[in-house]
């Protein structure tokens, strides 16, 4: 199957790429991530989502840090980057358990103020997730970007736009182009990965409920959700929602001059 996803816009400035970095959980895990700094104690947390790892967040990260907005983590979501190809059956916490071990990483290396969780498809229906679990109180705010929602929202694009196929499992595999396959992509999910990764089904009640500072950011040409369906759902929560104009769902992290300050 073809990907529905408009890719010749798409482009991941390599030179401005950071080098991978691992760390040891407690659990006794290595994962991976890469560090963007910048002359701030602001930092935040950039999630990547399904098929590739941190690497194509590299455009968006390094605007934040180079206009000193904010340092940048983009770590690998277990199973990703230097933990690829680990199974990928996880209990349901196991994700969140990783983020807290990056965040006690972070903090014996350097001092943090304000930490902003954000994350883009996959990884944007997590920085959702974590919106509204106990783990919210670590952060000052949210950052969405194109995220993945529950199913029973209808927020997507007919068959993701093509570049997911629902298996009768529960799991899904993506349709990457071959033409653009390095050998470091992830191509399948368990449906317990997804469980561990994607946001509650009740996440617009708890989003009333607990009322966290959250701003979703969509492009109005996205091909896997639909812009002005999540327009419409975030409407009913005190959430902050801005559609790009002539952005889809990969060139809205790298094209970001028009949204930048959302971060600040």
């Amino acid at each position: 199957m073809n990907s529905g996803i408009n890719l010749k816009d798409f482009k991941i400035p390599l030179g401005k790429l950071a080098p991978v970095e691992k760390f040891r959980t407690r659990q006794g895990d290595t994962l991976s991530y890469r560090s963007y700094p910048a002359w701030s104690e602001d930092l935040v947390i950039l999630y990547h989502g399904a098929g590739s790892d941190s690497r194509y967040m590299c455009a968006l990260a390094a605007a934040i840090a180079g206009q000193g907005i904010a340092s940048v983590i983009t770590p690998d979501f277990r199973c990703h980057g230097v933990s690829l190809g680990n199974s990928d059956k996880i209990s349901k916490n196991q994700l969140e358990i990783d983020l807290e071990e990056l965040l006690i990483h972070i903090k014996m290396q350097k001092a943090v103020s304000r930490i902003t969780l954000a994350g883009h498809s996959m990884g944007g229906g997590f920085a959702l997730r974590i919106a509204v679990s106990d783990l919210r109180k670590q952060f000052s705010k949210f950052i969405a970007l194109a995220p993945h929602l529950p199913l029973h929202l209808n927020a997507n694009q007919p068959n993701f736009g093509g570049w997911i196929s629902v298996d009768s499992d529960g799991s899904f595999t993506v349709n990457y182009p071959e033409v653009m396959r390095t050998g470091h992509e992830k191509l399948h999910y368990s449906a317990e990965y997804l469980r561990a990764v994607h946001a509650a089904d009740d996440l617009v009640e708890k989003l009333q409920e607990l009322k966290p500072s959250l701003t979703v950011v969509t492009g109005a040409l996205d091909e896997v959700v639909v812009a002005e369906k999540q327009r419409e759902i975030f409407a009913q929560t005190s959430a902050n929602v801005l559609i790009v104009e002539n952005l889809n769902h990969l060139t809205i992290v790298s094209k970001v001059d028009n949204y930048l300050n959302i971060f600040a």
